[in-house]
């Protein structure tokens, strides 16, 4: 009966051989909330994502730990994945997901960049440094032009490049390594750097990292990591616990050493210790006034602000699994080398103060096939506040999923490393509550929709009072035959901006066709309204993919129209291996992006080069300060070569 069953997922499979799916496509439909596209932490958790599609996992021998990476599975997901192997065998292809009750279309396309079967090889698994890979990758980009801190003999310090060197090494079954050096455009040396070093499934070890590394644990209310949470995907699972910094973020990372110990089969310990240097403004009488994540050093003053405050970060976790019920436990203490004191202005009345701080929560939930809860709850000792996320979900049979999360996170709240479902950046000064749901009501039809409700009880930036909002966004993906993919989405964001309320009006129209796996078009209409400032945005991508020259083509094309800054269009754009592009255009213009990838028949040399245009059409000169440019054109060249072994 199994064979039967694989032979018709098989045959289902071949006939959707025309329906190619890639990284760019999965960040187009991964971050259809567009006006969080430029925030850091998307960012990083998007290139933390691409790091896992190069290293995909073996999902016959994948662990829950390992499948919680994934943003997009749900607990009872993971456990039908578990259920099904456990009661059929290791499977063959990714075609049997199809046979896995709750895996949706949507879940096995995102799947395939991810994941891959394969039977499961006792004799590599075993040997700790057996079959190691090496991959080095190294980056350059060249400005086209000159900004003004190029040009002033007070401005930037360095030459206008950006370079970086990666370099990783590892197995699919224990061990990883990777240690990374970049230098900033306008910076003199290269003063971002790190390194890691992680064993994996060693006995007791579950996992241990010493370096660089993230952590999340919970509902990444007390330790968040670097999850990003958007409200156009079903809030769905506790974070990933320890995981190494394999990323070029400059900020959002500790360094030290931090382990997990697996005790018995339902028992999860961690421990972690953290010491690093942070960028930091100081006040007259050496206070830390702002805590800076930009990770810029290219002026003098910048280099008088460059990791002037040391901290020190201890903490640990216990989580206890058995029959769908987990209950854990998170805590740290977090010391600074000088007193923080953000000041007196009213929005950031409610930020830290003093040194010394400790914060810790309980994280609870329980799975059972279609039905998933799970929560945090929190204490932070800054100013004694505490905060609470519950979330609720509920697949009502494989074609619909509905979801709920409840939030709130009192002013006197505070983590330094929180990252939770928030409107705002922190965690903190907010209560809401999000009811969202995901439908396949027809084949071939992708429904979703959600409504958020939020209140700020104190004062944000430019306000005198405290505030409320609402947001709701319909979307439909539709494939209208196997070449043919139509989007429409809509998007209303009411939020009080400087003490009067701002509707965001959002529509996007995209219509896909791909006649074969090496062409794929695809035009897209945005709408972006508010008050009376409008604007719209028109693109075009073509991506072509020449047969036996391993060579391909990304190319992107827009026109954009909009009245000015207020409502700006956000973009993903084309972008070199291992790294995320998005960008928000405003005024009269035209942009341009086109990459090129060549790759050796064995696919163990690439080299990758990348031209981006900009053409204002309502302005002699482009951006501000130190970084303005003195025309109304902007070019850019970047090139990457990268060697596996």
């Amino acid at each position: 009966m199994r064979l039967l069953l694989l032979l018709f997922c098989l045959c289902f499979a071949t006939s959707l051989a025309a329906q190619h799916y890639d990284w760019d496509a999965f960040v187009e439909e991964y971050t259809s909330d567009v006006e969080r596209a430029e925030e850091e932490d998307l960012q990083l958790h998007l290139q933390e994502l691409k790091e896992l599609s190069e290293h995909p996992l073996n999902i016959n021998t994948a662990s829950i730990e390992d499948l919680l990476q994934l943003p997009f599975l749900s607990e009872a997901q993971i456990e039908q994945i578990h259920a099904y192997i456990y009661l059929h065998g290791q499977m063959q292809t990714l075609a049997e997901l199809r046979l896995v009750p709750l895996i949706d279309e949507v879940t096995r396309r995102r799947l395939s960049l991810f994941v891959y079967a394969e039977p499961e090889q006792q004799n590599v698994k075993d040997k700790l440094f057996a079959h190691l890979r090496q991959d080095i990758s190294t980056r350059l980009d060249v400005p086209l032009y000159y900004r003004l801190g190029q040009q002033q003999a007070n401005g930037y310090r360095g030459d206008p490049l950006y370079h970086r060197i990666r370099y990783q090494t590892g197995n699919s079954g224990h061990f990883k390594a990777g240690l990374r050096i970049e230098k900033d455009a306008g910076e003199r040396f290269y003063d971002s750097y790190g390194a890691y070093a992680m064993l994996h499934d060693v006995g007791i070890l579950d996992r241990v990292v010493v370096g660089d590394y993230r952590i999340g644990f919970g509902e990444g209310l007390v330790m968040g990591g670097s999850t990003w949470s958007s409200k156009s995907a079903p809030p769905l699972k506790t974070q990933g616990g320890i995981r190494p910094m394999t990323g070029m973020d400059e900020v959002s990372f500790l360094r030290g050493a931090a382990a997990t110990l697996a005790l018995g089969k339902h028992i999860r310990l961690s421990a972690f210790g953290s010491y690093r240097k942070r960028d930091a403004t100081l006040t007259k009488d050496g206070e830390v006034q702002t805590l800076l994540t930009s990770g810029y050093h290219r002026t003098a003053t910048e280099w008088e602000r460059k990791r002037n405050v040391g901290s020190t970060v201890l903490g640990g976790n216990v989580e206890w699994y058995n029959k769908g019920f987990h209950l854990g436990a998170t805590g740290y203490w977090q010391k600074f080398s000088r007193n923080l004191n953000p000041g007196t202005q009213t929005y950031r009345a409610i930020y830290p103060k003093g040194k010394a701080f400790g914060t810790g929560g309980i994280n609870y939930g329980y799975t059972r096939y279609r039905f998933s809860f799970g929560g945090e709850t929190a204490y932070s000792t800054a100013d004694g506040g505490w905060a609470t996320i519950n979330r609720a979900s509920w697949s009502i049979g494989r074609n619909y999923v509905l979801s709920a999360v409840q939030r709130f996170y009192a002013y006197q709240y505070y983590s330094f490393y929180s990252s939770a479902l928030a409107e705002n950046s922190n965690a903190q000064n907010e209560s809401g509550v999000l009811l969202h749901l995901q439908a396949e009501p027809l084949a071939g039809l992708q429904l979703t929709t959600y409504a958020d409700f939020f209140h700020n009880p104190w004062p944000r930036y430019r306000m005198t009072h405290s505030s409320t909002g609402q947001e709701f966004m319909l979307q439909g993906v539709y494939a209208l035959s196997r070449q043919h993919t139509l989007l429409v989405r809509y998007q209303l964001k009411r939020k009080e901006n400087g003490d009067r309320m701002e509707p965001h009006h959002r529509v996007k129209l995209q219509w896909t066709f791909e006649p074969s796996k090496r062409l794929r078009l695809q035009t897209t209409a945005s709408y972006h309204g508010v008050l009376d400032s409008k604007g719209f945005m028109l693109t075009q991508n073509v991506r072509y993919a020449m047969g036996k020259p391993n060579l391909s083509f990304n190319g992107q094309l827009g026109y954009f129209n909009t009245d000015d800054y207020l409502s700006r269009i956000y973009v993903y754009q084309p972008a070199l291996y291992s790294s995320v592009s998005s960008a928000s255009y405003f005024g009269h213009g035209m942009m341009g992006v086109l990459t090129c990838r060549w790759k050796s028949k064995n696919e163990k040399l690439w080299l990758e080069a990348r031209y981006g245009l900009l053409r204002y059409f309502d302005r002699d000169e482009q951006g501000t300060g130190l970084q303005r440019i003195l025309s109304p054109w902007k070019n850019d060249l970047s090139f990457q070569l990268r060697l596996k072994i």
